[in-house]
């Protein structure tokens, strides 16, 4: 099930367990959707949407619950929730399971961004969605 507008708060476990302290940078543009099963978050999206764009920030599924078509299903509530022209996001360039998933998902790369996370390049990948 997707929750949105989850309070944050209710979030920190889940988000030390993606990285030890993080916390998104929220302003007036920025959402989250949950994944939750059995009263349990086992995933998170943060991304923004601006006028008719919509840029993933982070996006993270429990290992234990990965290839279950939960960020896929994620990403999709963006597409049915906002008239939005485009996607964008950033992945590394090592993250392969990642970019074969957005890949599938009809995301094209559009851009390398050298040395953008400390051992790799970044992609910068974008879905047309009209």
């Amino acid at each position: 099930m997707i929750e949105k507008d989850v309070d944050i708060n209710e979030l920190i476990d889940i988000f030390n367990e993606y990285k030890q302290n993080y916390n998104p940078i929220i302003n007036e543009f920025t959402k989250i959707y949950c994944y939750v099963l059995n009263e349990k978050v086992v995933s998170f999206l943060v991304f923004s949407v601006i006028y008719d764009r919509a840029e993933i920030i982070d996006i993270f599924v429990k290992p234990e619950y990965r290839r279950k078509h939960i960020a896929q299903t994620l990403i999709n509530e963006i597409i049915k929730d906002y008239d939005i022209i485009n996607i964008t996001l950033e992945v590394s360039e090592k993250n392969e399971s990642a970019i074969k998933l957005y890949e599938k998902m009809l995301f094209k790369k559009s851009a390398i961004r050298k040395n953008y996370y400390n051992d790799s390049n970044g992609l910068l990948m974008i879905k047309e969605i009209r």
